[in-house]
């Protein structure tokens, strides 16, 4: 389960695995939700998910972006598959989203794969920051929000 993943753990913000119960009452809760669209990524030759992806339609300042959360089951990291799911992200908002202009990803700044990732596909950092509190850590760090900027002719 990516949840479980002790590397999604500690990205996340989180200090240890999730209950089962609550887990699986949050991601009913998710799926509810008309803000959000959630994707599980499963590669051809494997029986178990190997990424998540979700979108959040959001109003930044009377703007509605897509802000991007995604992860990779540590098992496979170092195969693309990070780059792959935020390819996706940009392809299905360019063209499923066609009222979305932008796409937000907020990372931690020493998250250094997503940062690859979301450079990788045409993403430019802002010089945003914003302070967050990790619980993994109980201290504060430092987010930095990345853009895509949907060129709709």
């Amino acid at each position: 389960m990516l949840r479980c993943d002790e590397e999604n753990i500690y990205w996340t913000g989180h200090r240890e695995k999730p209950d089962r119960d609550k887990l699986y009452k949050w991601y009913l809760e998710q799926l509810k939700r008309t803000d959000r669209i959630m994707f599980l990524v499963k590669a051809d030759s494997l029986d178990e998910p190997v990424g998540y992806l979700y979108l959040d339609i959001v109003n930044n300042n009377g703007e509605i972006v897509a802000e991007t959360g995604h992860g990779v089951n540590s098992k496979y990291k170092g195969r693309g598959i990070g780059t792959q799911i935020i390819k996706f992200a940009v392809d299905y908002t360019t063209n499923e989203l066609k009222h979305i202009n932008k796409i937000d990803g907020w990372i931690l700044e020493d998250n250094v794969g997503s940062i690859r990732n979301v450079l990788k596909n045409g993403y430019i950092e802002t010089g945003e920051k914003k302070r967050v509190f990790i619980d993994e850590t109980s201290g504060f760090k430092n987010m930095k929000r990345y853009i895509y900027k949907i060129n709709r002719r």
